[in-house]
């Protein structure tokens, strides 16, 4: 068996882990490792907090999961949207919906009162099921694409390098396994789409993509890029007016069929619109490393503008934001045929970390959006990636240490710092990180004035929000130049 080049000594740990495998002939024990580590590394973190543990009468999004649960068993499907809206109300889409309703029947058939409809509200009890449903849904559907995509790569080490990184990131670990959601079911979809555009299966991809913002809405994140890509490729390299049609009946199928309980009630349809896209909270919820957060800390916009004024104050910055990589998309396809879906993966993360950054009614966990994308290009971003993912990771911390997660964080922090980051790191990066790390003794050896209770979770924000930023400048520059460094020979079906 061939084995790689010899990675010098200044390599990332992990990598020269795979290259100690390479040439010991073991590549086939690398992958069951990577996958057995991350398992480990969600259950050991399962073991600590989660959102809203002991904080009755609403406790918090772990409880919120349950009842989802609870209500998708013992209710109609017309009822799904409607019941008791003052108690965690059901505010995703559909496909979250039965995802409720699957675990909620495997919780049922093993103990109904973990379901039980109202007298189960505040169950703490049956941790072990709900722990285990988050990581076996991000193992059958998040874990597979990545890998298949990933697999698309020509290098063994770069492949496996590439898996851990993205399986191993520990801001998805944190939010999914420890303040507990299911984000990986959204993002799993989002990975299958682009790799169904690298293998230029393109109605599979608009099927895959239907599904993730019909999981989650925060998948529209994603969508000028998608359907900058799939809007060109309907024109280049040929005018496909065929393709068009079967992309747009691609998308009105899967939605009708996710719709279908509710497709022929308008009050149904505007309720789930409703819940789904709720404006009435706000500019942005808690503390989020977003523009209008940091503008708040000077400007108390909330104050000054009524909301439907912020919505479309929002609206209009997230457009504005999006255009140059969508229109940049559009078009670079029509100059090239190679690296369409590197292209995509570029346009994604800025797409992504424009509506993060500027639109109406963002979470601080929605810092997963762009940086899912982000790590699909660690091959052609590595030190760009892994300081994006301590940013991302520093500007979840306070809702980490209220969940319990502190000790979690910190073990994951030094050991992504320690194993991924690349040895010899920008001048930007050690200033930046050692900011982080000032930020953080401050917060634990000095009590924060009477006068400013929130001035580290402030903080927080204004610095991860101007760091963001300069990704996004970062991330959009190095869309616009990509191609100047690739070749316009053929085609590869590879990328």
């Amino acid at each position: 068996m061939p084995t790689s080049p010899q990675r010098p000594v200044n390599s990332p740990p992990i990598e020269r882990w795979f290259q100690f495998l390479d040439t010991q002939h073991a590549r086939a024990i690398a992958l069951p490792i990577t996958i057995l580590f991350a398992l480990l590394i969600r259950w050991c973190v399962g073991l600590y907090g989660y959102s809203g543990y002991g904080t009755p009468p609403l406790y918090g999004d772990y409880e919120a999961q349950r009842h989802w649960m609870e209500i998708t068993v013992h209710l109609p499907p017309s009822r799904w949207y409607f019941y008791d809206l003052q108690y965690w109300g059901l505010d995703y889409p559909p496909l979250t919906a039965y995802q409720s309703w699957l675990c909620g029947m495997v919780a049922h058939y093993i103990d109904p009162s973990w379901v039980a409809l109202d007298t189960s509200r505040g169950l703490e009890t049956n941790k072990l099921f709900m722990r285990a449903s988050a990581i076996v849904l991000e193992f059958l559907i998040y874990v597979p694409a990545v890998i298949m995509l990933v697999r698309l790569k020509t290098s063994w080490i770069a492949q496996q390098t590439a898996i851990f990184a993205i399986l191993l990131q520990p801001c998805l670990i944190l939010v999914d396994h420890g303040h507990f959601q299911y984000n990986s079911v959204m993002l799993g979809f989002l990975v299958w789409s682009v790799y169904f555009a690298a293998r230029e299966h393109y109605i599979a991809m608009a099927m895959a993509f239907c599904c993730s913002f019909m999981f989650k809405q925060m998948s529209l994140y994603y969508s000028p890029a998608i359907f900058a890509f799939l809007l060109a490729k309907c024109f280049y390299p040929t005018n496909s007016p065929r393709l068009f049609i079967n992309l747009a009946i691609t998308v009105i199928a899967t939605i009708s069929v996710i719709l279908l309980p509710w497709i022929f009630s308008l009050e149904q349809l505007q309720q789930i619109a409703i819940r789904v896209f709720p404006v009435a909270r706000g500019l942005y919820e808690d503390k989020v490393a977003n523009v209008w957060c940091a503008i708040n800390v000077v400007v108390k916009l909330r104050s000054l503008f009524h909301t439907l004024t912020l919505v479309r104050l929002a609206t209009g910055a997230t457009l504005l934001a999006c255009l140059p990589a969508c229109a940049h998309l559009f078009y670079a396809l029509k100059r090239t045929t190679v690296a369409n879906a590197t292209l995509l993966k570029y346009c994604l993360v800025n797409t992504s970390l424009a509506f993060f950054l500027f639109s109406f009614q963002v979470h601080e966990k929605t810092i997963l959006v762009p940086l899912t994308p982000a790590l699909l290009l660690i091959h052609e971003e590595k030190q760009a990636v892994h300081w994006m993912v301590q940013v991302a990771l520093f500007s979840i911390y306070p809702l980490l240490l209220v969940d319990g997660q502190a000790i979690s964080y910190w073990v994951l922090a030094i050991g992504w710092f320690m194993l991924e980051c690349p040895a010899h790191k920008g001048v930007l990066q050690w200033i930046a990180t050692v900011a982080m790390a000032i930020i953080h003794i401050l917060q634990a050896l000095v009590p924060p004035p009477a006068v400013l209770p929130d001035i580290y979770k402030v903080l927080n924000v204004t610095y991860s929000c101007a760091l963001f930023v300069g990704f996004y400048g970062y991330f959009n520059y190095r869309q616009f130049t990509y191609l100047q460094k690739q070749p316009t020979a053929s085609k590869s079906k590879t990328e």
